[in-house]
């Protein structure tokens, strides 16, 4: 029997050291992401690290150039390293199709792109309208577009998630342990592998970061209110309007004072989880009130200026805090 295990963890430098502790102990590793035909160039130095860099166009580049050199040096120890992702895989085929001239009744056509298609214009349609919203709307407009991206984004994760344990099943066999890379939110990937795999392979979780984590007395998965309601919806279809209000409110405040720069390890051994964790702490103490009034005056702030207001405001008001523990 074979085991697979599934490494749940945020795409910053920080997690290296700890993926690689687990990722040496499997003979197959799978990344979350779509196969790049230049990958194999890479493990292997036919080209630079800075030239498959460069021509991904990655959200993190300094992540992307420390987690190209660790698995280098995987490959060199006899590990096999392959891209799974065949929801942004088919995605980017749909982009290829629509630079030739194809059109929306074409990809509607096919069977393999129909499902992908459709939930990502819903779930993109979503965003912009949340997007717009937040601009202009009242606050209770930008709060109930942010629970219909959610809900969107959910059946969008969904189907990745099932798209991806369907590819990441073909690949088990009883010929060596498995590691499987996956961002915290990715949780519906377990309950899927779990599910095909039947008892025949044991299916496993990792969550890197937990000793971080647990010294910064965060929790486990570390999640932002957004996230945390998109993984409601996609657990339990379903989530109690009060909690689901809260929750959304509390993502526009959170989004605000999160750093979106890339952290590098340093002084601070995790920067990332340790911000999150921070802003976490804050927003978990606010209720639907104190978002409404502190979101109309951080709407369009800097986030330092953002940031400063908000701790001004803990100071100065009790919160009235709901509540709102993570799925």
């Amino acid at each position: 029997m074979s085991m697979v295990t599934i490494g749940f963890s945020p795409h910053h430098a920080e997690v290296l050291p700890f993926a690689r502790q687990h990722m040496a102990r499997h003979k197959t590793i799978v990344l979350e992401e779509p196969p790049s035909g230049h990958f194999i160039d890479m493990l292997e130095e036919r080209i630079s690290i800075d030239e498959y860099v460069m021509e991904g166009e990655p959200e993190f580049p300094k992540f992307e150039r420390l987690l190209c050199a660790m698995l280098r040096e995987l490959h060199g120890e006899g590990r096999r390293i392959v891209q799974v992702e065949p929801y942004l895989q088919s995605l980017l085929h749909i982009h290829e199709l629509f630079a030739e001239g194809k059109t929306p009744e074409d990809i509607l056509r096919n069977p393999r792109l129909k499902d992908v298609y459709v939930a990502e214009k819903r779930a993109t349609g979503a965003l912009l309208h949340y997007y717009n919203q937040c601009l202009h709307a009242p606050f209770e407009g930008v709060v109930d577009a942010v629970k219909v991206f959610a809900r969107s984004d959910a059946a969008r994760l969904k189907l990745r998630e099932r798209l991806r344990s369907e590819a990441i099943k073909a690949l088990v066999s009883d010929n060596g342990d498995i590691y499987v890379e996956a961002g915290y939110i990715h949780y519906p990937l377990y309950l899927y592998l779990k599910h095909m795999l039947g008892g025949g392979h044991k299916v496993r979780v990792v969550y890197l970061l937990a000793p971080v984590i647990r010294r910064l007395h965060g929790v486990r998965r570390n999640l932002g209110p957004g996230d945390v309601l998109t993984l409601y919806y996609a657990l339990h279809g379903d989530v109690p309007s009060d909690l689901a209000d809260l929750l959304a409110a509390r993502s526009l405040i959170y989004i605000k004072l999160l750093n979106k720069e890339e952290l590098l390890p340093g002084v601070s051994e995790a920067p990332h989880a340790e911000d999150i964790v921070r802003v976490n702490r804050i927003v978990d103490t606010l209720g639907i009130d104190d978002c409404r009034k502190l979101f109309d005056r951080i709407r369009l702030a800097k986030r330092e200026q953002a940031l400063g207001f908000v701790e001004t405001y803990g100071k100065q008001f009790p919160a009235d805090s709901q509540g709102g523990a993570a799925p």
